[in-house]
């Protein structure tokens, strides 16, 4: 860890709230732009890897070759993200924890600064947590896709469901952690057990309904199931379970509110350092625009987003809650502002549900 002080950020050295100042009035300079008619990202999601030890059934990316960028291309990547006008980024995959020189990676991204979080299966953390702790002023988000067997049978690995809780319980006291929650029909039954589970362990969780990717295998929950479980939910919240979703995301994915969805506000960047427009679910493989060819403001500003004006084809909460944040919607801005600035951290959570 030594070779990457330069960029370690201690809160014994640096000025904790200097830096979330900094951070806030970044995302507060980005939300008055978007609200004034400017196209500029609040966040970043970048897979580092398509690479993965785990092979689920929601998820495309795994079953693709990978060209990973070096950790110099990955530095330019990142000093781009920041000069867009994003606040934050969340490194992805496939399995980020599978590059070796994740850590490094993560100090330069804390150190310019980005509020930096990483999206992992888990099955890694125990292991690394010690060593990527530092440069993470975000949370660690940590998919969880049912209980045992369910999170088993779903992302195709014997034994994960268990690795993946192992390395909640050793960073939750080092970093903010989320679960990560994907519904589906293969695992909708189980939805409010994990929100429980979540509140046994001690942190939050984020639900998200699945898309239906083109190599994706995994099955789409009827309407119905989504409409009675997003109920559930929002009544779960409404009592003190820590669901970190806004009570506005559980209305658009139970079709009892329309949204209009902005997705530059959520720019993703592939493994290759190509930007993903105008998202993954209209383009899957991403596009021709490198990064390292042109800037995500020209990118961003010279794209033709007249076919996503009216798109509802997913109901994602990486895009659904900020566009209605850019939207005017003043609960849901609340919530992601709670979100976003650690409030929703089972640290600071006064109220356990028991």
């Amino acid at each position: 860890m030594a070779r990457f002080s330069n960029y370690l950020v201690e809160e014994k050295n640096t000025d904790y709230y200097q830096e979330k100042l900094w951070l806030g009035l970044r995302i507060y300079r980005g939300l008055l732009l978007n609200l004034f008619g400017k196209r500029i990202p609040l966040f970043c999601g970048h897979k580092l890897t398509y690479k993965c030890n785990l092979q689920c059934k929601m998820c495309p990316f795994w079953q693709r070759p990978s060209g990973d960028s070096s950790i110099e291309q990955e530095k330019a990547i990142l000093r781009q993200i920041y000069a867009s006008g994003a606040c934050g980024i969340a490194f992805e995959g496939g399995e980020p924890l599978l590059r070796k020189d994740l850590a490094e990676i993560l100090a330069f991204s804390r150190s310019l600064p980005l509020h930096t979080s990483l999206v992992t299966n888990g099955t890694l953390l125990e292991s690394r947590i010690d060593e990527i702790a530092p440069f993470i002023n975000g949370a660690v988000y940590v998919s969880l896709d049912g209980l045992e067997k369910t999170h088993d049978t779903i992302r195709g690995v014997n034994g994960c469901f268990r690795k993946a809780v192992r390395g909640i319980m050793a960073s939750r006291e080092k970093v903010s952690v989320t679960i990560n929650t994907t519904i589906m029909a293969e695992n909708i039954h189980e939805i409010e057990d994990l929100v429980k589970l979540a509140n046994e362990l001690d942190t939050v969780i984020s639900v998200a309904v699945a898309h239906e990717y083109g190599q994706a295998k995994a099955s789409a929950a009827a309407s119905r199931e989504i409409r009675e479980i997003a109920g559930k939910l929002a009544k779960m919240k409404k009592s003190g379970y820590p669901i970190i979703n806004s009570p506005s995301y559980f209305k658009v994915i139970a079709k009892e509110k329309n949204w209009t969805c902005y997705p530059w506000v959520s720019v993703n960047v592939s493994p290759e350092g190509n930007l993903v427009l105008p998202c993954y679910v209209r383009n899957e493989y991403g596009s021709s625009v490198s990064v390292f060819e042109t800037d995500i403001k020209t990118a961003i500003s010279g794209f033709d987003w007249k076919e996503t004006q009216n798109c509802q084809n997913c109901s994602l909460h990486c895009y659904v809650e900020p566009s209605l944040v850019i939207s005017g919607d003043f609960r849901t801005f609340l919530n992601w502002l709670a979100q976003i600035s650690g409030l929703n951290s089972k640290k600071v959570r006064a109220k356990k549900v028991v």
